[in-house]
Parts: C-alpha cells; sequence; structure tokens
C-alpha cells in the first residue's frame, strides 16, 4: 500500500494508474485538477498532510510529486519525510557511484554518509541544469537537488517525480 499526492497537477492520471499496474495498493489524493488548483496546499510543496496519511492508512511509502510532476518528496511508513538528499542517498547505495552530483542546497549529513560509503559529493549551484551537466562532464549516472528533483542518467537527462519514486520504493 501506498499514498500518492499528486498536486492536482501532471501526475493526477499516471500516477495512481502506474503504481496500480504495477501492482500497488495505490491510494491517490489530490487527483482534481481544475487548472487553479495544482500545487495548493498539497503535493512535493505541502507534504504534511501525506505525513499523517501514510501512517493512518498503514501504507508503506508516499510519495508526493510538484505540479509539473518533475519532483518527489517520499515519506516513511512512519511518515517521515525523506527529501531529495534521502532519495540520493538510498539511490547512491545501491548504484555505488564513484560520486553523486548535487547542489550547494544538500545537507552535510548527507555528504559525510556518501564519504562513509566511499563516494564523494560534487556539488554544484542551485538548478537542475547544473547538476545534469556535471553529471555529462563527471559521467555519473545520478544527482539531483534536495528539492527533489533526482536525475536518473540511464533513464532521463531531467528530474521525473514518478521515477524517482519508481527507483527508490524499487530498492
Amino acid at each position: 500500500r501506498l499514498v500518492l499526492d499528486c498536486a492536482n497537477g501532471a501526475a493526477s492520471r499516471i500516477g495512481p494508474e502506474l503504481f496500480t499496474r504495477l501492482g500497488a495498493d495505490v491510494v491517490a489524493t489530490s487527483c482534481a485538477p481544475d487548472g487553479v488548483n495544482i500545487n495548493k496546499d498539497c503535493g512535493a510543496l505541502h507534504v504534511d498532510a501525506l505525513c499523517r496519511r501514510v501512517v493512518a492508512e498503514g501504507a508503506r511509502f508516499g510519495a508526493a510529486f510538484d505540479g509539473d510532476a518533475d519532483r518527489c518528496i517520499l515519506v516513511s511508513a512512519a511518515g517521515k519525510i525523506m527529501d531529495g538528499d534521502h532519495a540520493l542517498l538510498i539511490a547512491a547505495r545501491r548504484l555505488r557511484p564513484r560520486a553523486v552530483v548535487a547542489t550547494v542546497m544538500s545537507n552535510l549529513g548527507f555528504q559525510r554518509a556518501l564519504e562513509a560509503d566511499g563516494m564523494e559529493l560534487i556539488r554544484t549551484t542551485v538548478g537542475d541544469r547544473y547538476v545534469i551537466e556535471e553529471m555529462l562532464k563527471s559521467d555519473l549516472p545520478i544527482g539531483g537537488e534536495q528539492s527533489g528533483h533526482v536525475i536518473f542518467r540511464d533513464y532521463a537527462t531531467t528530474g521525473d517525480g514518478l521515477l524517482t519514486a519508481l527507483r527508490v520504493l524499487g530498492i
């Protein structure tokens, strides 16, 4: 069971369908876009309600997307927020690259966790365009931002919230 908050945006139809087709018991929220309510008190910008809902539903996982679904903020079964740094660390521990690209906004704890696992953190200016630029230059498979923009270069050259949720859930 997982709870999705689709921010009344781009993920509203495809998000619940994707995870349902993959066998999940999906509880979907904020899936009624009307052209005005995108990101309004929901989605990756407002995850408090999702945290409570994940716990109330007994879900194993929650994912909040932003309006254009290029960001994903995750929520643990205990209702704890897992931002882009968390998603990057989870993925890096599986992929084992020599380094991960992230912005200057990334947490020092994230950097130390990577270093403890034998990986380097390469920091860039804020903006996923700078992240992908460095990923390409350094030939690295993963990078992103604390805000939830995560790039899995083997699959895409931009942040994709649905892909982020799929990859982390798969791990």
